[in-house]
């Protein structure tokens, strides 16, 4: 081992004394005469390294001493034999720096350090290398062939030379033993593995059966039909390879500036008092008070000059004498040299007696600012005087606005009615009855749009003959007349498409010169004989004449790219056309097209010139000269693959250069104006077919109003089940439930609510004043209350068994206010409520707003069944009664309450309870209904026990009044009872006679179609309680107060009725007038969802009951109940069995005049749903009911035509349905008022 270091530090000093000399060689080139080590190998391969860096510095060396020796004489043999030493040497050298260069990373990841081997070479082969390594000279061997000769011995040929005895160098190597039998062997390194991956990733795609996609395809089509006639297009048209996926260099014509070369009248073509300043925008009206702020363009006016400062004559600003004014001969003085000694002689006495002057020093001597004025040469001396009419234009606008004060009109019509006209000065032209020649117009008299490509179909005008048309396209014809759609066999679904939706287009907008076209003609190969042979008569063929053979079906793709390659867009500039390179070569896009500019697009058979709308008209008028010139200037296509004017003809067939033909276009283009034609040369121009398909259809969802019309009834199920819960109220995150406990299921609580005091002021908008604790329980309906509530909550658990726990929490003392709002009360009174509850708050409590009849239990719990609501105001004067009628309400006796209304016995309800009180003897008479629960009558009992408490002052007691209770019950009344109604008996809906139960509660739901849903929201007492029945819950109000017309169901128990509202007219106060026909249409709908929904929900309630008593039954038998038939009822005049359904109900004179102005139902009037809903779901009328006022219901006002039958439709518009509706919607109007359908 030492003697191999020794040699390794010996070779490494001969290294590095010879780098420089020819014969010295890298250590990687000598031989190894000794094994090397694992370890060792290392070492080599960092020495190997350290050569191959040296041998970089020999190469620099090398080609410097060959560019010298390049540049001397060789005509000495010993200067030749140097020469080519050296050569050779250098290029020794280099091919060993390459050859490292390219082993050297090899060298080091194929080191046995590096890697495992998995399998060892045999001993031949090893001695074989041996001898082929050592039988190798140096001479005779390349630089190559020696490092991999080196590369061998090192990994493997080591083994064969260490001598095998019991020491083991690998004992902590496991090698992985050699595969055995025909299994493959593992890869060794990363890349192998990462190749085996992706070989065995794709071998699925041999067990998968085929598709069958390309069954289906173009190519498959024309296949099956044997077409052998190609086209040599395609085949020039193909890269090396025929793929039609590689990318080819797309050939384009190259951008050139193109000019006038005649010169023409280009010059002329622009206005010198108009630079090229951008078109205004026009404006209809010119008599607007907006005229002002348009600029006025620059007239022309006198030239006035300026005086100068130092005019001292003044004689600029007077009048001059003229220039041709001048002296005669004779006038003039003559002068002679006397006279000039005359002058020097008087001169003498002309000078000034000189003067010592002070110089000033150290300052600047100040400038005359005349002569700086004068010396400034941007000081004009004369101006252009303008008259701009600034003050008329101001007085006349000061005058419109002063008129437009005090009119209903707009401005402008103002300005219109104050502007004056002449008219008659005005000559109207001449109507002629010859048609409108258009200059350049953008279509012909025939035309033949060719629809060819398969991303970006394009479509272009070509030569209308028969030899352009073939099976593998879709084309267009187009005459003034007829539009005629030609659909190729092997067309794909792009062109078909494509061509389709242009041939609508062109018929639905008359567009393309077409005036009189009512269908498209479809033309196939399959087609009658009589409409081809009028397709091929126009393109100069007859009958027997037929299309030309599909190309492969590649063919499309390559087209389409050539055509798109050949366009040329410009855009005018001065005098001449510059090209545009984002549009030049490619599909144009839509946002070139600037409303300032000025364009010139050429797509060989069609050249457009297109104006923006604020295009400069110098512009304009260029770009039409130019684009003319350009257009009768030969065409060159030498540089493109494709000739745009015949792009089905072979390239070698074709003329890439000569003139425009006869049948192309040369059309002028104004913005918003473009043909379809001209549309389709761009990219991302907006679908507008797309878009007024989507516009149609939203105006027919707006007509028809779809959503409302497939109007679902509701879940007559959930209506049944859902139950209104217990009334909660909650204060500062607590619930109080009805203001005396409420038990608290999740936390297994009982709180309970103690009230400690609570105050009353009556407020206005004079102030507010304390009640007293006698007169707080006394409200009225005219007047607003703040009520302030102490009260503490203290919380207790259960025990184990449920009882409530001993151990109980008493929270802080709580304050909250209730501002009570009366029902009559004003709107002022109700904000001043609101601001003294705001004011009176001292500890910041919660503010609850409380309505009259909708009162939360915790409210009505603080006055102990004492509250009494009175009508009027507290304040006013009241007048003195004999008799005073209270309705009692509330659940429980706690929070029962007495409501004021007018003595009349039809206020009397069977279901309920009423107080009647004669104030001149004190008798309070309580009359109990027949059908009263326990309940109601309890209530009843301490309501008017406290009534019979209160202070004589608030009731109206008389004071020889002797209070006492006297008890009614209904069909038992005493005479004095009826005394106060007059002595009249019985004159209120009685259920005495009735056999049927009275313990539920009337249900009742505010039917509403909101968006596109049918929804049924219940409406329940705010004081309901599920423990006991309610028998009143509802009040009238609550109908009458929604937004009519509305919709309600009422379950009463033994019969259900469904409520319709009324239209308010225009003499309705607080009611908008919205009568329209759709809005009559949605609410017949919505009549329509609400009468099935109550069928629905009478038939599951039978089946509810059934199940019901089949429970209770002994036998478990199943009990047919028969459902309910449900009625209709309208507002206004609903008879006494719906009334007495509400506590008070008040009859609505104005809402029964609309309903007997219409005509339509009779008062006190049920009608059954059944009848209504088949008469809903009618569609077909006679002519006879259809004109006749009122309407039948459920009919659309606005299309009457289609209730008609065919017959009868044909015999009153004169017409039948498909050509009706084909006409303009204007049309369709003026023929329905014709026939009283409108």
């Amino acid at each position: 081992m030492s003697g191999s270091r020794e040699a390794e530090a010996a070779m490494g000093q001969r290294e590095e004394a010879g780098v420089g000399s020819v014969g010295a060689l890298p250590r990687s080139l000598v031989p190894p005469c000794y094994p090397l080590l694992p370890c060792e190998l290392v070492k080599r391969s960092m020495v190997e390294l350290r050569s191959i860096e040296r041998a970089t510095d020999v190469t620099s060396l090398a080609h410097q001493d060959a560019s010298e020796s390049s540049s001397s004489s060789s005509s000495e043999s010993s200067d030749g034999q140097v020469k080519t030493t050296r050569t050779t040497t250098t290029s020794q050298i280099r091919s060993s720096h390459i050859s490292s260069e390219m082993n050297a990373s090899q060298i080091l990841r194929q080191s046995p350090i590096f890697r495992n081997k998995t399998s060892s070479p045999s001993p031949e082969q090893a001695i074989g290398e041996k001898a082929s390594v050592r039988s190798a000279s140096p001479a005779s061997q390349t630089i190559n062939a020696r490092l991999a000769a080196l590369q061998k011995s090192g990994e493997d040929g080591w083994k064969n030379r260490v001598k095998k005895d019991n020491k083991d160098f690998n004992s902590n190597v496991t090698l992985r033993p050699k595969p055995v039998g025909g299994h493959r062997e593992r890869p060794v390194s990363l890349m192998d593995r990462m190749s085996a991956l992706a070989t065995s990733s794709q071998q699925w795609k041999g067990r998968v059966t085929q598709s069958d996609a390309t069954k289906f395809t173009v190519a498959h089509k024309m296949a099956s039909a044997s077409t052998s006639s190609v086209p040599t297009l395609i085949k020039q048209l193909l890269t090396p390879t025929g793929s039609p996926h590689l990318e080819r260099k797309k050939r384009s014509p190259c951008q050139k500036i193109f000019k006038s070369k005649t010169g023409g009248n280009i010059p002329s073509l622009v206005n010198k008092s108009s630079p090229s300043s951008p078109r205004k925008n026009f404006r209809r009206s010119i008599s607007t008070p907006q005229d002002s702020e348009r600029k006025a363009e620059a007239p022309e006016g006198t030239s006035v000059s300026v005086p100068q400062v130092d005019d001292d004559s003044f004689n600029a600003f007077f009048s001059k004498v003229p220039d041709s004014v001048s002296l005669n001969s004779d006038d003039a003085p003559e002068l002679n040299e006397a006279d000039f000694d005359h002058i020097s002689v008087t001169a003498s006495q002309l000078v000034v007696k000189r003067r010592s002057v002070r110089v000033a020093r150290r300052q600047v001597a100040s400038r005359n600012p005349l002569k700086a004025l004068a010396a400034r040469e941007d000081i004009k001396s004369e101006y252009v005087e303008v008259k701009m009419g600034t003050g008329e234009k101001e007085l006349r606008r000061m005058k419109v606005e002063e008129l437009s004060k005090s009119s209903s009109m707009a401005v402008e019509a103002l300005a219109g009615l104050a502007s004056r006209e002449n008219f008659s000065a005005v000559a109207l032209k001449k109507v002629e009855n010859s048609p409108v020649v258009r200059e350049m117009p953008p279509y012909t008299s025939l035309m033949l749009l060719h629809i060819k490509g398969r991303r970006h179909a394009q479509t272009r005008l070509v030569e209308p003959i028969a030899a352009n048309v073939n099976q593998g396209d879709d084309f267009v014809l187009i005459t003034p007349s007829e539009i005629y759609h030609y659909k190729g066999e092997f067309a794909n679904v792009i062109e078909r498409a494509k061509a389709a939706e242009i041939a609508q287009y062109i018929l639905q907008k008359k567009d393309m010169g077409v005036a009189s076209a009512t269908t498209i003609v479809e033309v196939t190969e399959h087609s009658p004989v009589s409409r081809k042979a009028k397709f091929w008569k126009h393109l100069g063929g007859d009958e027997k004449s037929e299309a030309q053979p599909a190309g492969p079906p590649d063919e499309d793709e390559y087209v389409e790219a050539a055509l798109v390659a050949a366009n040329k867009v410009y855009e005018v500039q001065e005098d001449s056309l510059v090209p545009l390179p984002d549009a030049w070569g490619q599909m144009p896009k839509i946002e070139i097209l600037a409303s300032n500019k000025v364009l010139v697009l050429d797509f060989g058979s069609e050249l457009y010139i297109w104006a923006g709308k604020r295009g400069c008209g110098d512009n304009r008028r260029i770009g039409v000269a130019l684009g003319r010139e350009l257009w009768e200037e030969e065409y060159d296509y030498s540089e493109c693959d494709i000739n745009p004017i015949t792009p089905m003809m072979p390239v070698s067939n074709a003329k890439l250069q000569g003139t425009r033909p006869d049948w192309g276009l040369c059309a002028k283009l104004t913005e918003n104006v473009e043909t379809i034609l001209f549309k389709e040369k761009f990219i991302d121009w907006p679908d507008l077919a797309q878009q007024s398909r989507i516009k149609e259809v939203k105006k027919e969802l707006d007509r028809y109003v779809a959503p409302v019309c497939e109007l679902q009834p509701c879940d007559a199920k959930m209506m049944l089940e859902e139950v209104p819960l217990e009334p909660d109220l909650v204060l500062e995150m607590t619930h109080l439930g009805r203001g005396v406990e409420y038990y608290d299921e999740e936390e297994r609580r009982l709180l309970s609510i103690s009230t400690n005091d609570f105050k009353v002021w009556h407020v206005s908008e004079y102030g507010k004043v304390l009640m007293s604790e006698a007169s707080r329980n006394h409200l009225f309906t005219g007047d607003s209350y703040v009520v302030r509530w102490y009260y503490l909550v203290t919380a207790t658990g259960r025990t184990l068994k449920g009882e409530p726990s001993k151990h109980n929490v008493t929270g802080r003392s709580r304050v909250a206010y209730f501002f009570w709002q009366g029902r009559d009360s004003s709107v002022s009174d109700k904000g001043v409520s609101a601001l003294m509850t705001v004011e009176l708050d001292e500890e910041r409590g919660p503010h609850v707003r409380v309505s009259m009849g909708s009162e939360p239990p915790a409210f009505l719990n603080l006055f102990k069944g004492g509250l009494i609501v009175h009508q009027g105001h507290q304040d006013e004067e009241r007048e003195k009664k004999d008799w005073k009628m209270f309705m009692v309400r509330g659940e429980l006796e706690n929070e029962g309450h007495l409501v004021e209304i007018d003595v009349n016995s039809q206020h009397l309800r069977s279901r309920g309870c009423v107080v009647l009180t004669n104030l001149n003897t004190g008798i309070i008479h309580l009359w109990l209904g027949a059908k009263a629960l326990k309940g109601t009558r309890d209530v009843g009992n301490t309501t008017t026990q406290r009534l019979m408490e209160a202070p004589d002052s608030s009731i109206g007691w008389k004071s020889s009044a002797t209070k006492k209770i006297k008890k009614q019950y209904e069909g038992a009344e005493s005479r004095d009872f009826w005394e106060a109604f007059g002595g009249s008996k019985n004159n209120h809906f009685s259920l005495l006679d009735d056999e049927h139960s009275y313990d539920w509660t009337p249900r009742i739901w505010h039917l509403e179609a909101k968006h596109d849903s049918f929804q049924a929201t219940e409406i329940a007492c705010s004081y309901r309680a599920t423990s006991t029945p309610n028998p009143l819950p509802v009040l009238q109000s609550e109908l009458y107060s929604a937004k009519q017309p509305a919709l309600f169901m009422v379950d009463s128990g033994h019969r259900v009725w469904v409520w319709q509202g009324w239209w308010p007219d225009e003499s309705s106060d607080g009611d908008e007038f919205s009568a329209t026909g759709s809005a009559v249409l949605r609410f017949n709908f919505a009549r329509r969802a609400a009468l099935q929904t109550a069928l629905n929900y009478c038939q599951l309630k039978a089946k509810s009951q059934a199940k019901s008593l089949a429970a209770k039954s002994y036998k478990k038998t199943e009990v047919e109940v028969a459902a309910i038939e449900p009625q209709l009822v309208v507002a206004g005049m609903e008879p006494s069995e719906f009334t007495n359904v509400f506590p008070i109900w008040t009859p609505r004179p104005d809402v029964t005049a609309i309903q007997e102005k219409e005509g339509r139902w009779a008062p006190g009037g049920q009608y059954l749903v059944d009848d209504i809903l088949a008469q809903l779901s009618r569609t077909r009328y006679s002519l006879a009911e259809l004109t006749i006022k009122p309407l039948p219901d459920g009919v659309d006002p606005l299309h009457l035509e289609v209730y008609l039958s065919p017959e009868e439709f044909t015999e009153a518009l004169g017409m039948n349905q498909d050509e009706f509706y084909s006409l303009q919607n204007w049309k369709q109007t003026e023929i329905k008022k014709k026939a009283k359908l409108f």
